[in-house]
C-alpha cells in the first residue's frame, strides 16, 4: 500500500527490514512547502553569499514564480502587477491555481485576471509557462520517477524511462483558449476524459505501441527529438540537476531512516529556451496501468525498484535463536556481546549476505541511473554545501575569539 505506516510500525522494524515510505517528506511533496524550501536554498547560495556567477546562481531558479495564498497574497499582487507593467496590458499574464495537498489534477485552473483568484482555501498560484517547448505543436510535461534510498545523506536514482504527457489539442496562447483544459493542462487524470479528441496528428497516435491515450514513452520522444537536432543528453542533464536541487533543498529536514525507501514522481517541463522547470513532486505517484504502455513503463519500474532496493533475506529461525540467547545473556549479566559476536550473529541471520552500505552501487540497477551521490550535478551541490558549512564554522570561531 502507498499509505504511510503508523509511527509504531517504524519503531518496531528491525534495521534490515524495508518500508516503501519516508516520514516527514511534506517539505518535498507539498507544493507550498517545496516552494519555500527551494527559495530558502536559493537564498543561501545566492551570488553575494556564495560567490557564484550569475549563470551558476540561475541553476537554483528551478520553479516558476510561485506564491502560497492567502499568506502571500500581497506579494502575489505585487508580482502580478509588476509583470503586467513590464510586459504590457496585452501580454499573457497567465497564472495556474493549484489547491494545496491535492493530486491528480483536482481543482487546477488557469486564470489571467487577478479578480479570478479566490483563496477561500489554501492554494498555490504559479506563473504559467506561456512559452512551453512544443512537440508537433502540442504542449507536454514529463513524469519522471526518482527512487530515494536515503535522505541523510542523500542517495537517489532516476528511472531512465517515463511518460511524456501531452494536451489533447494543439497549443494556443490566445486568451479565448485559456479555459480549454485540453490545451493547457497535461495531467493524465484531466486528459483522460478527452481521449476521444486524439486525432492522427497527435504524438500518442504517431508513437504506435509507444503511445497510449495522450501519453508517450520518454524513450520514444527522445528519439524523435534527436532526429530534429535537439540535444537530449543536455535535456537529461538539466532534468537531473533540477531533481538533485529539489532533493537537496527539501531533504535537509528529513532525518536518517535506514528502513525506508520511496519512489517519487517528479513533473518537469521545458520552455522554448529549453530551460527545465520543476512543476511539482508527487508522493505515491500513480502506478495504475490502463494501457500496454503503462504496463511496460510502470511494470519495469516496479521490478527494477524491488531489485535495486533488494530487501535482504534473513533466516527467521536464526533471528529467533539469537534474540532468545541475547535476552537470556542480558538477564545473567553476560558481557560477551562484542563486535565479533554481533557480526557472527548478523551473519547467521542474513545467511552470510552483507547488506549494502550507503554509497555502494547496488548489485542490480536495471533502468535506473544514480544521481546522488556521484553525478556531476550532485558533486557541484556538495561543494557548495561543504563551503557553506565551512563558512558557518569560521563565523562561529570568530565570534568566540
Amino acid at each position: 500500500t502507498w499509505g504511510l505506516p503508523k509511527a509504531s510500525d517504524f519503531e518496531h522494524l528491525l534495521v534490515f527490514q524495508k518500508v516503501s515510505r519516508f516520514r516527514g517528506t511534506r517539505g518535498l511533496t507539498r507544493k507550498d512547502l517545496l516552494k519555500k524550501n527551494i527559495q530558502r536554498f536559493a537564498l543561501v547560495f545566492s551570488a553575494p553569499a556564495a560567490g557564484l556567477d550569475e549563470k551558476s546562481n540561475d541553476s537554483f531558479n528551478i520553479m516558476p514564480l510561485t506564491y502560497a495564498l492567502p499568506h502571500e497574497y500581497n506579494s502575489f499582487v505585487s508580482g502580478y502587477s509588476s509583470i503586467q507593467k513590464l510586459c504590457g496590458v496585452k501580454s499573457m499574464n497567465y497564472w495556474i491555481i493549484k489547491p494545496i495537498g491535492m493530486s491528480r489534477g483536482r481543482g487546477i485552473s488557469v486564470v489571467s485576471d487577478i479578480d479570478e483568484v479566490s483563496y477561500s482555501q489554501p492554494i498555490v498560484i504559479q506563473r504559467y509557462i506561456s512559452d512551453p517547448f512544443l512537440f508537433l505543436g502540442f504542449k507536454f510535461d514529463l513524469r519522471l520517477y526518482v527512487l530515494v534510498t536515503s535522505f541523510a545523506p542523500i542517495e537517489a536514482f532516476i528511472y531512465k524511462e517515463g511518460l511524456a504527457r501531452f494536451g489533447s489539442r494543439s497549443y494556443s496562447s490566445r486568451l479565448e483558449s485559456l479555459r480549454d483544459n485540453r490545451i493547457h493542462l497535461t495531467n493524465s487524470s484531466i486528459q483522460k476524459e478527452f481521449n476521444g479528441d486524439i486525432d492522427r496528428s497527435h504524438p500518442a497516435y504517431l508513437a504506435g505501441s509507444n503511445g497510449a491515450d495522450s501519453k508517450v514513452a520518454i524513450s520514444w520522444l527522445w528519439k524523435r527529438l534527436d532526429e530534429i537536432g535537439i540535444d537530449t543528453d543536455s535535456l537529461w542533464e538539466k532534468i537531473i540537476e533540477v531533481c538533485v536541487t529539489a532533493l537537496a533543498a527539501s531533504g535537509s529536514d528529513i532525518q536518517n531512516q535506514p528502513n525506508s525507501f520511496e519512489l517519487f514522481g517528479f513533473d518537469v517541463m521545458f520552455d522554448q529556451q529549453l530551460k527545465c522547470w520543476l512543476i511539482e513532486v508527487n508522493s505515491s505517484p500513480s502506478l495504475t496501468c490502463d494501457s500496454p504502455l503503462d504496463i511496460r513503463v510502470k511494470g519495469g519500474l516496479i521490478r527494477d525498484t524491488i531489485a535495486l532496493v533488494n530487501p535482504p533475506t534473513f533466516d527467521r529461525k536464526a533471528l529467533e535463536d539469537v534474540c532468545k540467547r541475547r535476552l537470556t545473556q542480558r538477564k545473567t549479566a553476560w558481557n560477551a556481546s562484542s563486535i565479533d559476536v554481533l557480526e557472527q550473529d548478523l551473519s547467521e541471520i542474513h545467511v552470510g549476505q552483507i547488506p549494502r552500505k550507503y554509497g555502494e552501487m547496488p548489485g542490480k540497477v536495471g533502468n535506473f541511473q544514480r544521481i546522488a551521490p556521484g553525478s556531476p550535478s550532485f558533486d557541484r551541490l556538495e561543494v557548495l554545501l561543504n563551503l557553506q558549512t565551512s563558512q558557518q564554522s569560521n563565523k562561529m570561531n570568530k565570534r568566540h575569539r
